[in-house]
């Protein structure tokens, strides 16, 4: 087929837009884990950037979630920076590993003021971990972001 239809992920979670390379984890902003953006979440729910498969919804490693677009491209959701050190308090899976979701699917609470009061930023990934050798186009001019509503990227 010569035309391919463009897949649009939204945000995750309502919030303000923050480039990859701000953020104050060098795993992440270096780019190392893929291409993504960050939000500063004011929501205290990550919802479904898309119509995806949930591929890892781990109870050892609640604060992360792993998904996959129809297509295979595959987007890792990380709240939090260091958030691992909270050993999984503060963060409640509303899905099980294997659920097929729409977009705007609530996916997991969490405790923002647990993660302040433990002296961690609350900073939500949204990473493009395998991109199947698809181009992928992050939508300029981001700023106020509403989870499930607001597209932020293009998947060529």
């Amino acid at each position: 087929m010569f035309w391919q239809k463009k897949r649009k992920l939204y945000a995750p979670v309502d919030g303000v837009f923050v480039a990859l390379q701000d953020v104050a984890d060098e795993v992440f902003s270096s780019g190392m884990m893929g291409q993504g953006m960050a939000i500063e979440p004011t929501a205290d729910t990550i919802v479904a950037p898309a119509d995806v498969k949930v591929i890892s919804a781990s109870d050892t490693m609640k604060h992360a979630l792993g998904l996959r677009l129809s297509n295979g491209c595959e987007l890792l959701i990380h709240v939090g920076i260091d958030t691992v050190l909270l050993k999984n308090q503060g963060f409640v899976p509303l899905v099980e590993e294997g659920a097929k979701v729409k977009r705007g699917t609530p996916l997991l609470k969490f405790d923002p003021q647990l993660i302040k009061q433990n002296g961690l930023k609350q900073t939500v990934m949204m990473i493009v971990t395998e991109a199947k050798d698809q181009p992928i186009e992050w939508l300029p001019n981001l700023q106020e972001l509403t989870g499930g509503k607001t597209a932020v990227s293009l998947l060529k």
